[in-house]
């Protein structure tokens, strides 16, 4: 493991399975821009290897930075990782992984790319149960409050990144469960819209049912209610766990 930080205590792990140059996914957990998520973070690292991706994950929240400060930051790690030419990294299949918060964290550089100077480009996207919106009655209100401490239509406004995709967008994949109680599923639902308006390349999934942050949805990552009954918490998911190999083919054509 490879830990990399930079003017801050947020820092990444780098995980490379090998020396081979592999497509590299860095994951950002959720946590509702407050902490980091384990269930989200080396499970989903394993998972990546197993299908021959080298893998990293982002400490976004050691720090609790505000807006722009969390973007900017996640430019200059993917640029650093992205610029040493020593890692065995595929630099043209650099993907960003986020879960629920973390998907608003990383959708944010898919948006803002094109802004930074450096080599901060993501060549795509996987975006699981997304904070996305800050449009009153389907926003995740915390996560707007952590970013930018105080909720107006200015701050609900620039939160929104279905309002910020363009064309420069790269591809991306969603999944969401219908149901979800934490992150209304229209958080993903407008982020879709935005990217068909501007042509941009999306898969999206949509679960009739599951519990927000079911990560993997296997006994690799039970939720504390269900360790005492993990075989109920895959049956829980077992369609749910569908996402992983079908964000696994998205990539994979892709990068093709």
């Amino acid at each position: 493991m490879i830990k990399l930080q930079l003017a801050t205590d947020n820092y990444v792990e780098l995980y490379f399975m090998d020396d081979k140059k592999r497509p590299f996914v860095l994951i950002a957990p959720g946590g509702g821009y407050n902490h980091t998520s384990p269930r989200e973070a080396l499970p989903i690292v394993e998972a990546f290897h197993e299908n021959g991706f080298h893998a990293g994950i982002i400490y976004y929240r050691q720090t609790h930075l505000k807006h722009p400060d969390t973007t900017d930051e996640l430019a200059q790690f993917v640029d650093l990782i992205k610029s040493n030419l020593e890692y065995p990294i595929l630099k043209d299949q650099f993907v960003l992984c986020g879960f629920s918060s973390g998907g608003h964290y990383m959708a944010s550089l898919g948006v803002m790319h094109q802004n930074y100077k450096i080599n901060a480009k993501p060549d795509a996207l996987v975006l699981a149960y997304p904070v996305i919106t800050g449009k009153e009655n389907f926003a995740h209100e915390g996560s707007i409050t952590r970013l930018y401490s105080t909720i107006n239509d200015d701050t609900r406004k620039d939160f929104s990144l279905e309002l910020k995709v363009t064309e420069k967008m790269p591809p991306t994949f969603l999944f969401h469960t219908v149901d979800d109680q934490s992150v209304k599923v229209e958080n993903s639902l407008f982020l879709f819209n935005a990217l068909r308006k501007y042509n941009c390349t999306v898969d999206a999934h949509f679960y009739h049912s599951g519990q927000h942050g079911l990560s993997l949805g296997t006994k690799a990552v039970l939720r504390d209610e269900f360790k005492s009954n993990p075989e109920g918490y895959e049956k829980l998911h077992s369609h749910n766990q569908t996402w992983f190999k079908l964000a696994i083919s998205f990539f994979n054509k892709i990068f093709e």
